[in-house]
């Protein structure tokens, strides 16, 4: 456990306990991509979010960190990590299924479609770094400077020889940040899909050395 700012807030690794709050703040965090994505499902997202990161913390190799706030227990920022290898198939079928039960089967199509973006295939060598988030109302404080702190530090406690992330390519303060952080653009992907529904063109997959 790590305390930040003199004891302002405090940064641990997260327990089962926080999967549904962590699942609020990524809805909260990343409210225009999820919108156009639950339609009006968006009263069930945060559930099948919390089942999400619920099956990367069993089954996807993740592990993730928080960030608490001025109350203990309030959650105020998250990250969470891929340094082991992923079942992809349970995933998936867990997935599918919350989908399918709580949108309906052509939602949860349209769901599937949309949130396969960016795709991204595992390497043995690389922790991942996905759903970064910080609540508005705790941003430039350098909570996500500290909890990218804590995802290097993971990885080179699992041996890790780098660490990556993807970013959509209209996220400019994301940008900025990682580039600040010593990451480097490796590819690119374009979906004129989601170009169309989320505005996002360009998914960018950043990598950063150790």
């Amino acid at each position: 456990m790590t305390n930040l700012d003199a004891g302002k807030f405090t940064l641990r690794e997260a327990t089962p306990e926080d999967d549904g709050a962590i699942a609020a703040l990524v809805i909260d965090g990343f409210l225009d991509k999820f919108r156009p994505v639950f339609g009006r499902g968006m009263d069930e997202s945060v559930k099948i979010m919390e089942k999400w990161v619920s099956l990367e913390h069993r089954f996807g190799g993740v592990t993730s960190f928080v960030i608490e706030g001025y109350e203990a227990g309030e959650i105020i920022a998250s990250v969470g990590v891929r340094v082991a290898p992923s079942e992809d198939d349970v995933m998936a079928r867990g997935l599918w299924r919350t989908l399918n039960r709580n949108l309906g089967f052509l939602r949860a199509m349209w769901a599937t479609t949309m949130l396969s973006y960016p795709r991204y295939t595992a390497l043995t060598g690389e922790a991942y770094v996905e759903r970064l988030v910080v609540a508005p109302e705790a941003r430039k404080q350098g909570l996500a400077r500290s909890l990218l702190d804590a995802s290097y530090d993971l990885a080179r406690e699992t041996h890790k020889r780098s660490v990556g992330l993807h970013v959509s390519g209209n996220n400019i303060p994301a940008m900025r940040l990682y580039e600040n952080e010593g990451f480097t653009e490796v590819s690119r992907q374009r979906s004129l899909m989601t170009a169309k529904f989320l505005n996002i063109r360009d998914w960018i997959y950043l990598r950063k050395d150790l």
